[in-house]
């Protein structure tokens, strides 16, 4: 799963976030590389990943790009999560480790926080999904734990995660295959990948 998961959400443009505090449920919304087992891609490539159970919800919104340690945090409120995703102007996220990333990810970032919310209890079996924006001035990372994790599609339709993790692997194959149905969206496989 942690795998797969890296695999569908690489080079995907991550467009809003919605915090339900009564729920404990965090939504992401983002524009997903998926390709279908026959046909071309999808019209509508959005897909929700809604985080079940979850206890918490930190993040760091930084005057300054990723790498930056001196950048200093900016103040920010889970009401106003939503609209600083949007400001970035759905950047891509890239790295491959999206589901339970290491430690370092979140550490280095662990004394400049601009948010940290705790929305319930935490369990014996819990994950934490990382998401971030990264622009020339300034970034902003998420790290939401949770319990369990669905897929729907951009019209609030379930997607089996086994699906949803086909989908993102289809297209990176493909990419690698010279395959002409990926080839839209400026990225280019670089040598001995795939």
């Amino acid at each position: 799963m942690r795998e797969g998961l890296g695999v569908a959400l690489n080079e995907s443009r991550w467009l809003d976030v919605d915090v339900d505090v009564r729920r404990r449920e965090v939504r992401s919304l983002l524009h997903v590389l998926t390709l279908p087992e026959t046909g071309p891609e999808p019209k509508d490539p959005r897909r929700v990943l809604r985080c079940w159970g979850v206890s918490r919800v930190s993040a760091s919104l930084r005057a300054g790009p990723l790498p930056d340690p001196d950048a200093a945090p900016e103040p920010l409120r889970l009401r106003d999560l939503s609209r600083a995703v949007r400001s970035f102007g759905a950047l891509p996220i890239y790295g491959w480790d999206f589901l339970d990333p290491p430690a370092a990810w979140t550490d280095r970032w662990s004394e400049r926080v601009s948010l940290d919310e705790r929305l319930g209890t935490p369990g014996p079996d819990e994950h934490r999904l990382y998401l971030f924006q990264d622009g020339e001035d300034r970034c902003l990372e998420m790290c939401v734990w949770f319990h369990d994790l669905t897929v729907t599609d951009g019209k609030a339709r379930t997607v089996a995660i086994e699906e949803f993790l086909e989908g993102g692997r289809r297209w990176w194959e493909a990419l690698f295959a010279g395959d002409p149905r990926v080839s839209d969206h400026g990225i280019v496989a670089a040598p001995g990948n795939g």
